[in-house]
């Protein structure tokens, strides 16, 4: 189970950096965005970690005592409670996205890259935050190698649309946030 789990944990950095890279080539504002719109998306990794590591442990204790109605209870339970969740900053951060980013510590050179980046981010918040509440449910019920796969497959897509959206379609810090968004 660990060594699932670390390459899980190491692929969520490459999301970061592959962006930092691709964006990095645009201007220096714009990579500067990245680092704003990181504390958003550890924002997003808190609810969902916090959210899957408490259901993870009930289901875990649920599991080993073939009770696997609370299993799937706690995991629908915490699933769409990530979706609420997601919801709440999606919908809250798009109506305060300028201030948000200030907030979050943009300057007003980097703001217009940080609320392009930043708005792809917020509309996939439900479906990242759920995505990360299932991931550590399955490390849970002892199933880190697809929790792993699922993670693998997110950043090698992101590495790959991050530099098709950027350049090739040409939408900049935009391309970057819709990339790790549908990544």
């Amino acid at each position: 189970l660990a060594v699932p789990t670390i390459l899980s944990m190491l692929i969520t950095s490459i999301y970061n950096l592959a962006d930092t890279f691709f964006v990095g080539q645009i201007s220096t504002s714009a990579s500067g965005a990245v680092g704003i719109v990181s504390s958003l998306m550890a924002i997003i990794q808190a609810l969902g970690f916090m959210l899957g590591h408490g259901a993870g442990t009930i289901i875990s204790r649920s599991l080993g005592s073939r009770d696997t109605t609370a299993a799937t209870r706690f995991a629908s339970t915490s699933f769409f409670t990530a979706l609420v969740f997601g919801v709440v900053l999606a919908v809250a951060g798009l109506g305060t996205l300028p201030h948000f980013m200030m907030l979050l510590g943009s300057t007003e050179t980097i703001l217009p890259h940080a609320c392009a980046y930043a708005r792809y981010i917020l509309l996939a918040a439900p479906i990242m935050m759920s995505s990360l509440v299932m991931n550590n449910i399955l490390r849970y019920e002892g199933k880190a190698s697809f929790a792993m796969i699922g993670l693998v497959t997110g950043g090698l897509l992101n590495i790959a649309l991050d530099p098709l959206f950027i350049f090739g379609l040409g939408m900049g810090t935009a391309g970057a946030g819709l990339a790790t968004a549908l990544s």
